[in-house]
């Protein structure tokens, strides 16, 4: 999302390459969000598309906002 790209890091991976981050964080369909705080805790997984404002309120969540 990018509104809240200065505020939480966006990283994506290649699931099918690297599968021990998949695997870590238990992705097993594409597309998954993985929203993670500062700490690394997941704050929420999305499997699939999540609506923007489910979106921005997990980021938001994370950032501790």
């Amino acid at each position: 999302m990018k509104e809240m790209g200065d505020v939480i890091p966006y990283v994506e991976i290649d699931a099918s390459r690297d599968t021990a981050t998949a695997r870590e964080y238990g992705i097993q369909a594409v597309p998954t969000i993985v929203v993670l705080d500062a700490s690394g805790s997941i704050v929420k997984t999305f499997v699939g598309t999540p609506k923007k404002a489910e979106l921005r309120s997990a980021m938001e969540k994370a950032a501790g906002s």
